[in-house]
């Protein structure tokens, strides 16, 4: 039976691991458009913000164009770089994360995205972690909004557009591993649960606001329960 609960997912930290290849691809689809320029990311924060928003600075940051134009095609390069760098071996899911998924899946809860990832780039992650896409077919995603908090309306929209019914906000549950996680579920009146499998200890996502904090998402039953409220 359909359940009223909607659950989001971050990827980064909190589904799965690239060990720095999805951050390394950007870098080389920035140099493979403009040349190299010493592109990197020091002193960008990278956990938790949108790569809309790190293509902007990185943009600022050497005085190049950042129009919609140059966006569209950094994100097409940067997906090319992406797919044919991130192999199964060099990815790894986070504990419990797709058990969890799954369990949520079969009670008839809403499962989907909210990451800072590209779409399209967040698919080749999740495809190569060897996650079930069918978990996840709808998201919002790094270039569908200017911040963390524009995202979760627009996935909680397309949740109601693929489930055909409503989710209220109070039963809007997002998991993520940083701060800015589970900000963006607090500024809409949605759970957060924070998990330390990423740059953040539990007791920091717990001070952040986290109505849960975990060490990470492997005690799947607990956290199906909590959900639920069951």
């Amino acid at each position: 039976m359909p359940s009223r609960h909607l659950v989001l997912f971050d990827i980064d930290g909190t589904l799965l691991r690239t060990e720095g290849v999805g951050v390394k691809a950007m870098l080389r689809a920035f140099t493979a458009i403009h040349g190299d320029l010493g592109f990197s990311f020091e002193g960008l924060e990278i956990a938790g913000a949108l790569d809309g928003l790190l293509f902007a600075r990185i943009m600022a940051k050497h005085g190049l164009p950042a129009h919609d134009e140059a966006h569209a095609h950094f994100q097409r390069v940067y997906r090319d770089a992406l797919g044919s760098s991130l192999t199964p071996d060099r990815v790894r899911q986070m504990p419990g994360a797709g058990e969890l998924a799954r369990r949520l899946s079969e009670r008839g809860a809403a499962t989907g995205l909210l990451t800072g990832n590209y779409r399209e780039t967040a698919q080749i992650k999740i495809r190569a972690a060897g996650y079930d896409e069918s978990h996840f077919p709808f998201g919002a995603f790094g270039a569908d909004g200017a911040s963390r908090r524009h995202l979760t309306p627009v996935a909680i929209e397309r949740a109601t557009a693929h489930h055909g019914r409503a989710f209220a906000p109070e039963r809007v549950t997002i998991i993520g591993d940083t701060p800015l996680d589970v900000d963006c579920a607090k500024a809409h009146g949605c759970r957060a649960i924070g998990v330390a499998t990423g740059p953040y200890s539990v007791e920091q996502l717990a001070t952040a606001g986290a109505d849960l904090a975990v060490a990470d998402l492997s005690d799947t039953e607990a956290l199906v329960r909590w959900i639920l409220g069951d």
